[in-house]
């Protein structure tokens, strides 16, 4: 599989009308304003001129792209000046003000949405074309009647040191190494086990903490394609909207019916947030902010499936139970690295505030359920010794107390039975159990069904009560998988991670996540 990451070529811009071409209309006042257009699409920049009235305002603008594209207004987003133009009230004129002054030009760029798929009330678009060239082969006709899978990993690099510095010296700490040490091993046991396609490849970013990273992978697994992409370097979405965008829609095309192949990307925390927002249907302005909900640990991997249908499922966020507790990090070292220094052990502090930690229940053979409980109940246990308050509240719902029960001897207490309304209405689970803690740090343990699970998380991420049973269906979590929430006493939520099972072992992993 080969990862097609050159830059394509942008068309030069149109040339620059002369100034009294740009101050159109009579004394009465009936001034225009000048647009310098972009349309932002797969593997081309489109560039044009328009010229609207100065009275007009961005709604105009934006009716004015829409009928240039015969499409519905809703399908089309305007960035100028690095941000997208919300305020569809907001005149023309103020933009050119803004751009420097009356009759100045206007610098936009716009993009169209897919319409959404018929049925589909999360909006998520369906993309025909591949983001891989690949090998044609005998057979390949008889296996276009079977759908494509392409599984993507994406794993945040290392914690390094030198925050905020140059990138050059944005070396992987100890730790960091360790992380990647630990994740590589584990990806390559996953192909092994034949929980992954053996067709693979590897993007990462040209960054240095990024390339570290990725510098483990080949080593642990063979026959991996590798290669590496500016576009994939730290980048701030909300500055840079249509990069990001470029990004996700080169990287998560639809395979072809009857392929299957694995994807590794190792980049950067917004930038895998961004496209993990968009692969979940959340709208371009949306997206650009997910770094404000998420806190991924390092060297984390984020799973997303992309079918050939176009469908996206997202199987887990931030997993990191992979990697050795005395190695977990999730904030990098400002200035040099000085564990060594200081014992050894990592630089991280617990969580302040209220960690809610979310299980699905174990399932499945009575050997597999008891082997998952076990080691779900381990790793809970362990995330209390560095990430959270070993003080805990433990609630379930019926089919989950055998896993609750288990989990509740290690801190020392009983679990709460939940009401089976729960999982029909779970509104009531979130109002009481994610509210702002009145202590400085506890810990709730909720063992539900993934479908509670997934509305209270998707609740917490600012959605509405509809929006987040309408958009469950894109996510798929598996049994005896955890779930991390965090909010402060100010009451500011960050998601740790979705849907991590990697404490499992290999073999009594669910399918949901293999």
């Amino acid at each position: 599989m080969q990862i097609d990451h050159r830059r394509h070529m942008v068309e030069a811009p149109p040339p620059k009308r002369q100034k009294d071409e740009l101050q159109g209309g009579d004394a009465a006042g009936m001034a225009t304003v000048l647009f310098q257009v972009k349309k932002a699409v797969a593997g081309a920049a489109v560039a044009f001129e328009m010229e609207l009235p100065a009275a007009g305002t961005v709604k105009d603008l934006i009716e004015a792209l829409a009928a240039k594209e015969s499409c519905s207004v809703q399908l089309i987003t305007v960035v100028s000046r690095g941000k997208p133009l919300k305020d569809a009230d907001v005149k023309l004129s103020e933009l050119s003000t803004l751009a420097g002054g009356a009759g100045g030009t206007v610098a936009v760029v716009y993009i169209v949405r897919k319409p959404p798929e018929e049925g589909n009330p999360a909006g998520r678009s369906a993309s025909s074309a591949s983001a891989t060239s690949t090998q044609a082969g005998a057979g390949r006709a008889s296996r276009t009647s079977q759908p494509g899978r392409r599984i993507i990993l994406m794993l945040r690099h290392g914690q390094c040191c030198h925050e905020g510095e140059r990138d050059e010296l944005k070396e992987l700490t100890p730790h960091g190494h360790k992380q990647a040490e630990d994740t590589a091993c584990f990806i390559s046991k996953l192909f092994a086990m034949g929980k992954l396609p053996a067709k693979r490849a590897l993007l990462h970013s040209t960054s240095r903490r990024a390339r570290e990273t990725a510098a483990k992978l080949p080593i642990h697994i063979q026959d991996l394609d590798v290669w590496n992409a500016d576009l994939l370097r730290e980048t701030d979405p909300t500055e840079k909207p249509f990069r990001a965008e470029e990004v996700f829609n080169r990287l998560f095309a639809a395979p072809e019916a009857g392929d299957s192949d694995a994807l590794i990307i190792v980049a950067h925390n917004n930038i895998i947030l961004y496209m993990l927002m968009r692969a979940a249907g959340v709208p371009i302005e949306r997206a650009a902010q997910a770094w404000m909900l998420f806190h991924l640990r390092h060297a984390s991997i984020t799973r997303i499936d992309v079918f050939s249908t176009g469908d996206k499922k997202v199987v887990s966020i931030g997993s990191a139970a992979h990697v050795a507790d005395t190695a977990v990090t999730w904030k990098n070292v400002t200035g040099a690295d000085m564990s060594a220094w200081k014992g050894g052990g990592p630089e991280r502090h617990k969580f302040g505030g209220r960690m809610l930690v979310l299980v699905r229940q174990a399932a499945g053979l009575e050997s597999v359920t008891a082997q998952q409980i076990q080691s779900v109940t381990d790793h809970v246990k362990s995330l209390s010794g560095y990430m959270m308050s070993g003080k805990a509240v433990v609630a379930c719902t019926s089919d989950g107390q055998p896993t609750a029960n288990m989990i509740a001897s290690k801190f020392k207490t009983v679990p709460q039975l939940l009401p089976d309304s729960i999982c029909e209405e779970p509104e009531a689970a979130f109002l009481q159990f994610f509210s702002v803690p009145g202590s400085s740090r506890d810990t709730v343990i909720i063992v539900a069904e993934d479908v509670p699970l997934l509305y209270m998380l998707l609740r917490s991420l600012g959605m509405s009560a509809e929006e987040s049973k309408a958009a469950r269906s894109l996510y798929s979590i598996g049994h005896a998988s955890v779930t991390l929430v965090n909010i402060k006493t100010d009451g500011t939520t960050k998601v740790i991670g979705v849907g991590d099972t990697y404490h499992l072992p290999v073999g009594s992993m669910p399918a949901e996540a293999s």
